[in-house]
């Protein structure tokens, strides 16, 4: 899949037939499994994103991938036919049936982590983990406050949160299956599940945040930061409404908040997306990150797959399903 020009990516992204170049000395030869649809992605593709690649371009900063062929210099004891791996680094291009990598840039990830968690493991999961440990030192019993909570990055918040015994208060828009998506956040473990307007009355009995996790902006960042403890700390990693985050004076003033941001693209080197990994890996296969739902299209169904990804209040993470993914075991 390859777009020539910005624009809606269900009618600039085209299906394209490319030759694969050979497999150099330090390359891998991957056949891809699977390879999510993210907001970021379609931003990209609409050109409204700071990561631009060149004209034309493939598609997909993050997916999984099954070893077919290594070159002649890559560490056999590391690599081998039949390896899952995924990227180190975004602007990758995943969704594809196939890339000859420069090996230093994959991470093998073990066969029991399951294909769909793995296709989504590099993202949002990092980025939670360095939300929660980059800004405060959190310790068990506090807490945090963030929008957006039914987000991939939410979910993934709220799990390694739940894990540390951390409390979260978690934001969600009213929407047409709020029970459903309410009681889903719940079950993986968070401990208040609002509104933005019931936010503080439904946290009334909890401890005030120390951080807050912004994905959202304008008044919904706003709130957050009122709802921060003396010398609290927003974080924003996204953007959603496209409304800039303000802060009042006096929350600044005389509650000496604290505003950040993130972006796991440009704060995050291979070897720290790496040493990450070494983190989640083992939480992925005890089960973590797989409670999120998929809703997975055949790379054929392209266009019906990038429709559903724009479509808002989705129930799950919309995935490309790609040929090599029908040889393994999901």
């Amino acid at each position: 899949m390859r777009f020539a020009e910005h624009g809606e990516a269900a009618t600039v992204v085209k299906l394209e037939e490319v030759e694969l170049g050979q497999t150099g000395p330090k390359d891998v030869l991957v056949d891809f499994l699977a390879a999510p649809i993210n907001p970021s992605d379609l931003n990209i593709i609409e050109g409204k994103y700071p990561l631009k690649p060149s004209l034309p371009a493939t598609p997909g900063n993050e997916g999984v991938a099954l070893v077919r062929e290594i070159g002649s210099e890559v560490d056999s004891n590391y690599f081998k036919p039949g390896d899952r791996v995924v990227p180190l680094e975004a602007g990758f291009g995943t969704w594809r049936t196939s890339a000859v990598l420069p090996a230093d840039c994959l991470y093998r990830v073990p066969s029991n982590v399951p294909t769909l968690t793995a296709a989504t493991l590099t993202i949002n999961p990092p980025t939670a983990l360095c939300l929660l440990d980059k800004f405060v030192h959190l310790q068990p019993g506090a807490t945090i406050i963030q929008n957006g909570a039914n987000s991939a990055v939410g979910q993934a918040v709220i799990e390694l949160a739940t894990a540390r015994k951390i409390n979260t208060i978690n934001i969600i828009r009213e929407r047409p299956d709020w029970d459903e998506v309410s009681s889903h956040l719940r079950s993986i473990g968070a401990t208040v599940v609002t509104t933005l307007d019931q936010a503080l009355a439904a946290s009334a009995h909890m401890p005030k945040p120390e951080l807050a996790l912004n994905c959202v902006g304008g008044p919904s960042a706003t709130k957050l930061a009122k709802m921060l403890s003396h010398g609290g700390t927003i974080v924003t990693y996204g953007g959603m409404s496209l409304q800039p985050v303000t802060i009042p004076t006096p929350l600044l003033i005389f509650k000496d908040i604290r505003a950040r941001g993130f972006a796991l693209s440009i704060n995050c080197s291979r070897a720290e997306k790496a040493a990450l990994l070494e983190q989640l890996i083992p939480m992925a296969q005890k089960g973590a990150f797989s409670s999120q739902r998929f809703e997975t299209y055949a790379i054929e169904d392209f266009k019906s797959a990038l429709q559903r990804a724009s479509e808002p209040f989705r129930g799950g993470k919309v995935v490309l399903e790609l040929p090599a993914y029908d040889t393994c075991e999901a």
